[in-house]
């Protein structure tokens, strides 16, 4: 095989949005944020609960502890971070999120990303339906 070496200009920038990425609540906020014109943090909150709560048992319901957790931890970590990253405006004031143009390459991990967590769901929900179902 061959390989091209890393353009070591690009280094510090994919390793900073590959750290920003790391995180499923970020990326879980990423994926619900693009293509909307903004959202308020009780809207992205309750989204990215509800899924983080049900990617290892899609049947599982979300108490609302969980959402306040998941709440607390992206006003005080997760929109901060991805604001610094660029990647969102923040107004921690009203709660507002807005999201800001990606770079090429992050919509490219995030698109890989979501299709990945999908076809997993979808596998998830099959057995799901197979064992409510009989087939």
């Amino acid at each position: 095989m061959n390989y091209d070496a890393p353009d070591p200009d690009a280094s510090p920038e994919l390793d900073a949005a590959f750290e920003v990425l790391a995180d499923a609540h970020r990326r879980y906020a990423l994926y619900y944020l693009r293509g909307r014109e903004s959202a308020a943090l009780d809207e992205v909150a309750t989204v990215v609960a509800g899924w983080l709560g049900t990617r290892d048992d899609p049947g599982d319901m979300v108490a609302p502890r969980d959402r306040d957790s998941v709440r607390t931890a992206l006003h005080h970590v997760h929109l901060p971070r991805l604001a610094a990253a660029g990647y969102v405006s923040y107004d921690a004031d009203s709660g507002a999120v807005t999201p800001e143009s990606l770079p090429e390459f992050v919509e490219t991990v995030l698109d890989r990303s979501l299709a990945q967590q999908r076809d997993g769901v979808e596998q998830s929900d099959e057995s799901v339906f197979d064992r409510h179902t009989g087939r």
